[in-house]
C-alpha cells in the first residue's frame, strides 16, 4: 500500500525512483543557465555522483518526452 513508505507497485509515488524522475522532469524544462546552476548546487550539496545521476536522469526524461511526441 502506498503511503509514507514506498510499496512495490511500479507506479508508487512514494518511491525514490519517482522522486528522481519528477526532479528530472522539472529541471529539464528550465533554461540552460538555470539547469547549470542547479547542477552545480546539487554537486556542492549532494556530491558529484548525485549531480551526474541527475544529469543522466534529465537526459533520459528528455528522450522519453521526445519519443512520446512521435
Amino acid at each position: 500500500m502506498c503511503g509514507p513508505k514506498p510499496c512495490d507497485k511500479p507506479n508508487c509515488t512514494w518511491s525514490e525512483k519517482h522522486r528522481r524522475e519528477c526532479e528530472a522532469r522539472t529541471v529539464m524544462r528550465w533554461d540552460k543557465e538555470r539547469r547549470k546552476g542547479y547542477f552545480a548546487d546539487v554537486k556542492k550539496k549532494r556530491g558529484e555522483a548525485a549531480a551526474k545521476e541527475l544529469i543522466g536522469e534529465v537526459n533520459e526524461q528528455w528522450k522519453t518526452s521526445q519519443q512520446s511526441l512521435l
